[in-house]
């Protein structure tokens, strides 16, 4: 096969730049393959035996031409590949339907993206230029399934998808950046890597940054990249006055960067693939990002431009390490995946072919709408799953009728703990209130799978079961953070279905709502009691965790010694692990930091299992003064820092 390909990056005039070494690579699959960049520098460069690369050094309008005057000369070509759908794809256009060759389009960049199309009258052009191209390619390629989906939502047939090719192998070598000595101010690093121009809006980024700063301070931002928006950027971080908290290190190799830092924000407004997050993901470092490029499939932490402060000091504070959820290609994967591509030269029409039939998903509901349904929601319709939604608030209040012929239900309603002001003791004591959740599962068609992701205390699924018989009820406990909760239902670490009912028809209908959750490394069916003391185990470990950390944090402080070293040290121990370390944290529902186990869920559920251990065995007056006493800690280090008082008042009333 010969190949002629149209490019616009001038790395491949360097024959040390990852473009180029690319390029060897695929090389070595055709028999010629020849490299034209119109608006290049005036060169020709031997890349390999079988491989040149050629600019012209001249303008848009004289490089095209002079380009399709060398695509004229050249032995002909079988296939004819543009890097973009815009001028360079209509070159090769012109190219292809002179010489007789198959024309092979790649789109980089979410071309249909609002903000694309609203950046400029220029985009807009592009985007209908785009529109013309696409329905005269043999074949297209993409390098993410956002775009793949956006095309085939306006009307093409699904397109080959190939990520970019990321070199692993380099990355996996390089060594990390010796962070004491280069940044001896900075205890934890906030990594940015982008072309500083306007798309990039890195600007996004240092705003977060101060926010970011001020509940650390020992946090420190480098900026990796060159661009015209380098003297704005620089004016930005004087005005924010964290002049000495920023450094900008310019255009150079990320790899070492990506493995010394403790967080990448992305906050580019669009992404046709995202090489900065797949890079990270793979070096190990945690990613929070906007919703661009393949930011979801990669693994990246989303978050709105709202709440990427809150985000990224959650992030911070437990100390989680990136891990990359793709599955890239080897070197020699890629290269046969990428040939493989480029041959394909057919099946890419303008109008889908005839559908397939295929057995119909079931119908999903969703009772309730916080942070935990929502998510849950979102996840589920992301991935193709029709979701009818159910909560108190607009727009979902009409949907109460239709969750009756939903065939799984998901329950995720408040199952508070309130003061029990019938104790006769002024609301010291607590109460676990489930009424709004039998209220929600009494929706649920008859013969239907009511699946409760609210807490519950053990015992209680199996008494909802006992009081709507005809519904078939499971426990299914949520592991979401409030700060991360959209990533969390992408990435589950545990999938877990408590059953009411051992038996072969209940253990299929625990099977099928697996089957509709993301895989997660750990899946258990178990009985409905097991589920529900799985969510308890985990949120009350935390609980004991966070109020030993402030005993010892008080400790530490009162004889001289630096918290933050033993916190490391502790930390670096596999058996502690990294989270709830930190005695000072943010409210996990926006209110200001403070001390104490708080969020929605650990007080009210330590006060609830207290409370119901104390039921349980009431001769154990060790057993229970020991967790009195954990929660009368904690009550204090809320009350004296100012933090989640409301929910503690929620709990406990005044």
């Amino acid at each position: 096969m010969r190949l002629l390909v149209l490019g616009t990056d001038w790395n491949v005039f360097n024959e040390t730049s990852a473009v180029t070494k690319r390029l060897r690579m695929q090389a070595r699959t055709v028999e010629r393959m020849d490299v034209l960049v119109p608006h290049g520098p005036k060169q020709l460069v031997q890349i390999s035996g079988n491989a040149s690369v050629r600019g012209f050094g001249l303008g848009r309008v004289l490089g095209s031409l002079r380009t399709i005057a060398a695509g004229w000369r050249l032995q002909r070509p079988d296939v004819v590949s543009a890097q973009d759908p815009f001028l360079i794809g209509l070159i090769a256009w012109c190219i292809a339907w002179m010489r007789g060759s198959k024309l092979h389009l790649q789109v980089h960049t979410d071309l249909f993206d609002p903000y694309f199309t609203s950046r400029s009258f220029g985009n807009r052009l592009k985007a209908l230029l785009a529109r013309f191209l696409l329905s005269q390619a043999d074949a297209v390629r993409v390098v993410s399934k956002r775009i793949a989906d956006s095309l085939v939502a306006r009307g093409y047939t699904a397109p080959n998808v190939l990520p970019v090719f990321v070199d692993i192998e380099s990355l996996a070598k390089a060594e990390p950046l010796d962070r004491r000595a280069r940044y001896p101010n900075f205890k934890k690093i906030v990594l940015v890597v982008a072309r500083l121009e306007k798309e990039k809006d890195v600007a996004a980024s240092i705003r977060a940054f101060a926010e970011i700063s001020k509940a650390d301070a020992a946090v420190g931002l480098v900026v990796i990249g060159s661009g015209s928006e380098r003297v704005a950027l620089g004016s930005l971080v004087a005005e924010l006055n964290i002049t000495k908290k920023v450094v900008f290190e310019g255009a150079q190799d990320p790899f070492p960067f990506y493995k010394a830092a403790d967080l990448t924000l992305v906050t580019s407004r669009y992404e046709g693939f995202g090489m900065v997050i797949v890079e990270a993901l793979a070096a190990g470092c945690s990613v929070v990002s906007y919703d661009v490029g393949l930011a979801r499939e990669a693994g990246a932490i989303i978050a709105t431009s709202a709440d990427l402060p809150r985000v990224a000091i959650a992030v911070l504070s437990e100390g989680k390490r990136g891990k990359l959820t793709l599955n890239l290609p080897s070197e020699a994967e890629y290269r046969e995946l990428w040939l493989a591509d480029i041959a394909s030269s057919s099946g890419f029409e303008r109008r889908t072919g005839a559908k397939q039939e295929i057995e119909a998903p079931p119908i999903v509901g969703y009772v309730g709408q916080g942070f935990i349904g929502k998510n849950y929601a979102d996840e589920l319709e992301g991935r193709g799953y029709a979701v009818m939604r159910y909560a108190l608030e607009e727009p979902y209040r009409k949907n109460k009728d239709k969750i009756k012929d939903c065939d799984i239900v998901f329950i995720a309603v408040p199952t508070p703990t309130v003061p029990d002001e019938a104790s006769g003791e002024g609301g010291r004591r607590t109460r676990f209130d489930d009424s709004i959740v039998r209220q929600a599962v009494s929706l649920v068609g008859d013969g239907k799978v009511a699946v409760i992701k609210s807490t519950m205390l053990p015992g209680q699924t199996i008494g909802i079961q006992e009081e709507f018989p005809k519904k078939i009820v499971m426990h299914s406990p949520e592991f979401l953070r409030e700060a991360t909760a959209a990533y969390d239902a992408m990435h589950p670490d545990r999938n877990i279905i408590g059953i009411c009912e051992d038996s072969p028809p209940v253990r299929a209908q625990a099977q099928r709502v697996l089957s509709i959750l993301p895989p997660a490394p750990f899946e258990l069916v178990c009985s409905a009691v097991e589920a529900e003391f799985v969510k308890y185990a985990g949120n009350n470990w935390l609980y004991v965790k966070v109020v030993y950390i402030n005993i010892l944090y008080d400790f530490v402080q009162k004889l001289g010694g630096n918290y933050e070293h033993v916190r490391d040290a502790f930390a670096a121990d596999p058996r502690m692990g990294r989270s709830h370390l930190d005695p000072i944290h943010a409210s996990g529902h926006g209110g200001p930091a403070g001390r104490g186990a708080g969020g929605h869920c650990f007080i009210k559920d330590f006060a609830a299992f207290r409370s119901m251990y104390e039921q349980s065995f009431p001769d154990d007056t060790k057993g229970i003064d020991v967790l009195k006493g954990l929660e009368q800690k904690n009550v204090q280090l809320l009350r004296d820092s100012g933090k989640d008082l409301d929910l503690l008042e929620g709990v406990y009333g005044k």
